[in-house]
């Protein structure tokens, strides 16, 4: 596969203050630099997004991999009417379901069966970085409890735990990348935070998860 790494720059450009919609038409036009700027801005957040829905780090580097070269390679498949952040986390999605469809992963249940199992998943989550060891020592586990419950939830409360809870996009946003009701987002995520907080409140106590995580 073709990997793809954004390119150093000699000269330092000001598409930092530009949207991601400006640089894609910029892409179009065939500006290499404004596909940089692309990656630099979005790849981490895709990378972490691919490792929590389909569970393997090594797959999720492939994958951010083929979705840039669609990002590079079909730039013209972005409308820029609308807003590219949602677009390239449906392409992201899309190829994710596609590689769990091929490995035909099998769910591991949370509680009873129901219409949103699908695929399951297993992921090694990231360590945060503190300074004191006791804070890190908890916050290793905190990460690791997060990561375990998560795989846990099916693939349709999953994606929208991670895509709002985790990455912080709106219901709308998440949405469109899925390509369901705003209605239907808020009401997989209902039940993916009973799941989860279900699961965690022995662990937290009277603590709440964002506070804990934010230590």
């Amino acid at each position: 596969m073709t990997t793809l790494r954004a390119v150093p720059r000699e000269i330092p450009l000001t598409d930092a203050a530009e949207t991601d919609e400006v640089l894609m038409i910029r892409l179009m036009d065939g500006d290499l630099a404004a596909f940089n700027a692309l990656y630099e801005r979005h790849a981490a957040r895709l990378r972490l997004f691919i490792a929590r829905f389909v569970g393997d780090r090594d797959a999720a580097d492939d994958l951010l991999q083929e979705v840039f070269l669609k990002v590079y390679r079909q730039p013209k498949s972005f409308d820029p009417r609308g807003r590219f952040l949602t677009w390239v986390y449906a392409v992201t999605r899309n190829a994710s379901i596609d590689w769990l469809r091929r490995k035909r992963i099998a769910l591991v249940p949370i509680g009873p069966a129901d219409e949103d199992d699908d695929f399951g998943t297993s992921v090694d989550p990231p360590v945060p970085s503190f300074e004191r060891p006791e804070i890190k020592v908890l916050a290793g586990e905190l990460a690791e409890r997060v990561a375990a419950v998560t795989d846990t939830l099916s693939p349709k409360l999953r994606e929208v735990f991670v895509l709002c809870a985790l990455q912080g996009l709106s219901y709308e946003e998440a949405a469109e990348v899925i390509g369901c009701p705003v209605k239907t987002v808020s009401s997989r995520l209902s039940r993916a935070r009973d799941r989860f907080f279900e699961t965690f409140r022995d662990y937290l106590g009277d603590t709440s998860l964002e506070a804990a995580l934010r230590g």
